[in-house]
């Protein structure tokens, strides 16, 4: 019963993190469209490829240093190769 509860709680948890990450792409496409909104024509290309630029390379820190925080242990750039603190 403890296993299955375990088991219930862990697909919860991941179901509830990938809805909210979905949420926060959501709210970057959205403030893109208004960052693009408030300037001029000629200037839309370039914010939206700042926007894009930025999300890229959050996503990518996140996997590098985010997820170790997020999760804690005793491993530093776990979201990439597991790479042990204490060695």
């Amino acid at each position: 019963m403890e296993s299955n509860l375990f088991h219930l709680q862990y697909a919860i948890d991941t179901f509830y993190f990938l809805v909210c990450g979905a949420l926060v792409m959501w709210m970057a496409a959205g403030f893109a469209m208004l960052e693009s909104g408030l300037v001029r024509a000629k200037n839309t290309t370039e914010i939206l490829t700042k926007n894009v630029a930025l999300f890229a390379i959050s996503c990518i820190m996140y996997l590098v240093c985010g997820y170790a925080i997020m999760y804690g242990g005793s491993y530093f750039l776990s979201g990439i190769a597991g790479i042990n603190v204490e060695s």
